[in-house]
């Protein structure tokens, strides 16, 4: 009777802390992906709307990957990496801390590659990783991983000529700067990759599983 009473007070403990609280506010990583609606509304009462604006997209692109019920490991790197975006512009992050731009180009691909994998299952284009039993089909998601994430790479270096061209932003931009950041992002790819690759080996699922 009191070993049932003490594991069901640490079961309570462990839910309290880890999470599986309510469908709509799950666990700590869904209240970090809650402090971006926070900072956009903090930034839009002191009259800064871009940083307003930015983080409020961001967090929209959050509550999309949040219908994919990734497990969550990948959601919490999603968060981190477009965090690492959206939080550095807000606050000035790329200006005021050296080498910050370096790591947004490689955390950007390394966390959006499983996202993206996992819209493409959802989408029925590819098959569940936890499946694949053979090594070439293991290394074919690290293929995945770097095609995609090239994609990425280079889609954010559009963007950075955009605000830069556009809006006046004072990053510094070139063809050099160019080919280091796609450089990065194919390291960041490949890491989403591994990632990937270590996941189906082990054959865990690709769904967010309960946590008791």
């Amino acid at each position: 009777m009191s070993s049932d009473l003490t594991a069901g007070r640490g079961r309570r403990l462990r839910q309290a802390v880890l999470g599986d609280w309510h469908p709509l506010l799950r666990d700590p990583v869904d209240l970090l992906r809650l402090s971006f609606v926070a900072g956009s509304v903090v930034f839009f009462l002191r009259g800064e709307v871009e940083p307003a604006v930015t983080l409020a997209a961001t967090f929209l692109v959050l509550m999309v990957a949040q219908r994919l019920r990734m497990p969550r490991l990948f959601d919490l790197l999603f968060i981190i990496g477009l965090g690492s975006s959206a939080w550095g512009n807000a606050l000035n992050l790329f200006d005021e801390i050296d080498k910050w731009d370096n790591l947004v180009h490689f955390l950007l691909p390394m966390s959006s590659v499983p996202v993206l994998y996992v819209l493409s299952l959802r989408l029925g284009l590819v098959p569940d990783l936890a499946e694949a039993q053979r090594p070439r089909q293991r290394l074919g998601l690290v293929l995945f991983a770097q095609m995609n994430g090239l994609s990425i790479a280079a889609l954010y270096e559009i963007y950075e000529y955009v605000v830069v061209n556009w809006f006046g932003s004072d990053k510094e931009i070139g063809y050099s700067d160019t080919i280091f950041d796609l450089t990065l992002g194919a390291g960041g790819a490949l890491a989403g990759g591994v990632i990937l690759m270590l996941w189906s080996a082990a054959h865990w699922p690709t769904e967010r599983q309960p946590l008791f």
